[in-house]
């Protein structure tokens, strides 16, 4: 019986182990991807010599494997929930959810008006990147880095919906927001947070 304990322990112990290991190896990933987007898209005064197009070989899409390296389009960041992730598109056949916060194929970028629309994961999944968004509050600050540019953003509005997958959406003509969505933990509820952006600046 003793032996059957110790050895439960011992599990216990090595999973654990096995999971901070994870968690800290993903964060590390992530930060590194963070600095090289950043580092890849600030501003540098370079002169770029005239080139030739060529033509492109375009590859058949190859079937979705369990390590994916992603690709970056933006980089969020919420500091009130120390929040700085990676985004990355949603793409047909690509549930990029499951890897990062997510791009809507219908948003409108930062960089012009309309909708910047962003969901991911609540819960404690490690891909669970969304799981304290219940947590922002009015008058939050929510920053975008996107093709040389920091967006800032004000949070204006919270609220919920009914999870049914499917939401309306705000598409202001002559305005920048940014749209944030994840599901409320425990519930059939989903959380709507609404930010209106109020500045820009090159990084």
């Amino acid at each position: 019986m003793r032996k059957i304990a110790m050895f439960l322990i011992i599990l216990g112990i090595a999973s654990l182990c096995f999971y901070i290991s994870y968690r800290y190896i993903s964060e590390k990933q992530n930060i590194e991807s963070i600095e090289k987007y950043l580092e890849e898209t600030k501003i540098v005064d370079i002169e770029y010599p005239t080139i030739e197009e060529q033509p492109v070989e375009i590859e058949e899409p190859k079937k979705e494997e369990k390590q994916v390296e992603l690709d970056y389009q933006a980089i969020l960041e919420i500091p009130s929930i120390n929040l700085k992730r990676g985004l990355v598109e949603s793409t047909k056949g690509f549930k990029s959810i499951n890897y990062a916060i997510s791009i809507d194929n219908s948003s409108n970028y930062p960089n012009t008006s309309g909708n910047f629309i962003l969901y991911a994961h609540s819960g404690n999944a490690s891909y669970s990147y969304f799981r304290n968004l219940g947590n922002v509050n009015i008058n939050d600050d929510i920053y975008v880095y996107y093709q040389e540019i920091k967006y800032f953003y004000k949070v204006y509005k919270i609220y919920e919906i009914d999870k049914t997958g499917t939401m309306d959406i705000i598409r202001p003509a002559d305005e920048k927001i940014i749209t944030l969505l994840t599901c409320k933990n425990g519930t059939e509820k989903q959380i709507v947070v609404l930010g209106k952006q109020i500045d820009s600046e090159r990084y």
